[in-house]
């Protein structure tokens, strides 16, 4: 709980500070906005992928070694939840993990207009495979093994970043004008 609080406090003290420099230097409100809300995603993703960090290994129950919380074969995970879980939880794991990723891919490019359109893709690669590192580095330099480390993860995320993409080009010019200037 108290992991949480220091991401929170630090997602809102982000915000002030960008506020307090984009006013002063002229930027629109509809531009600070912009820049808030993702902000506060990106606060809010790092706080649901990282956070709770165990670090009291007697609150950990799993007796699980890092090889069984590493998944490397891609849509094992995925075949799993679908054939030996609920609905409910195959359902909140696989459109969860690409549900949580969309607004980055409509909001990364409206707020940073990149001349190369390769590098949209590049961090739309980026961001998952770090938040799957950071999980694994945690884990390991804790030894809790917490979370599983999944390649599935990867491609949920990525598969979220790049429809939020596609609904970012889809939106008219003239709204993207009105939100990026």
């Amino acid at each position: 709980m108290l992991s949480e609080i220091y991401i929170i406090a630090s997602g809102i003290a982000a915000v002030i500070m960008w506020t307090v420099t984009a006013i002063k230097r002229n930027i629109s409100y509809n531009k600070i906005l912009l820049i808030v809300i993702f902000i506060l995603y990106m606060t809010a993703l790092i706080s649901a992928t990282l956070f709770p960090i165990m670090y009291d290994k007697n609150l950990m129950t799993s007796k699980e070694t890092p090889e069984v919380r590493i998944k490397l074969v891609p849509f094992e995970i995925i075949v799993f939840e679908l054939t030996n879980t609920s609905f409910y939880i195959a359902f909140v794991q696989i459109i969860g993990n690409v549900v949580m990723t969309v607004p980055f891919g409509i909001l990364f490019p409206l707020i940073f207009q990149l001349k190369r359109k390769y590098l949209y893709m590049a961090f739309a690669i980026l961001l998952p495979v770090s938040i799957e590192s950071l999980q694994l580095v945690l884990d390991l330099s804790l030894g809790t093994y917490y979370r599983t480390v999944d390649v599935d993860d990867i491609i949920l995320n990525f598969s979220g970043i790049m429809i939020g993409y596609l609904v970012c080009k889809l939106l008219p010019d003239k709204l993207k004008s009105k939100l990026t200037q």
